[in-house]
């Protein structure tokens, strides 16, 4: 046999042994995801979830913007200079959040206009008895489309405000470990608040 012979052969077999292992490492990335969520499924008790929590406003803007994103992700392929396993493994994360994020959306329908701090409702708030005030959209991250900060109700803020009522004060914890004090000055339904 040649050594260029040889040589050819080796590559071919080498090309081979990728192809193969980029597929196991396909494989055991879904396994992993499978083992992981019967993990965690075993680990959580089974509670009934507050709704408010499980509800993800979003305008209708930003559920077809996501919408879209998340057909790209179904139908495009990855980029070529991107590894094609962590590729893989990153679009599907995010395309699971994607589905996750659009399956508990409400979109487009306004809270009640009951000053009740929820998602969908553009909050004005006061931190630790300051004179100024901030004001921010209680929702999904992408929910908003006119600028206005915004903040998730599972963020330890929104968490702490979900369910006040105007002129109610909440303290909730920072990832520092401080302790911070925030009164609800008003609420008002997304749509219906000044624009800045």
């Amino acid at each position: 046999m040649d050594p260029t012979d040889d040589v050819e052969f080796l590559r071919a077999e080498n090309a081979l042994l990728r192809v193969e292992r980029d597929i196991l490492l396909r494989v055991a990335a879904g396994f992993a995801d499978d083992a992981n969520a019967t993990l965690l499924r075993r680990r959580t008790p089974h509670r009934k979830r507050d709704n408010a929590m499980d509800t993800v406003w979003l305008t209708e803007a930003a559920y077809a913007r996501l919408s879209d994103e998340l057909a790209a992700l179904r139908t495009s392929a990855a980029p070529d200079d991107e590894d094609p396993v962590a590729g893989l493994l990153r679009r599907q994360a995010r395309a699971r959040e994607l589905e996750d994020l659009l399956r508990r959306a409400v979109v487009g329908q306004p809270p009640p206009d009951d000053g009740v701090a929820e998602p969908g409702m553009v909050l004005t708030v006061r931190f630790d008895d300051e004179t100024t005030t901030e004001t921010f959209l209680l929702g999904a991250r992408d929910g908003a489309a006119d600028g206005l900060e915004v903040y998730s109700a599972d963020s330890p803020l929104g968490r702490a405000l979900t369910g006040a009522r105007q002129g109610e004060s909440r303290s909730y914890t920072v990832p520092s470990g401080a302790t911070v004090r925030v009164t609800l000055v008003s609420a008002v339904p997304y749509g219906q608040h000044a624009v800045a």
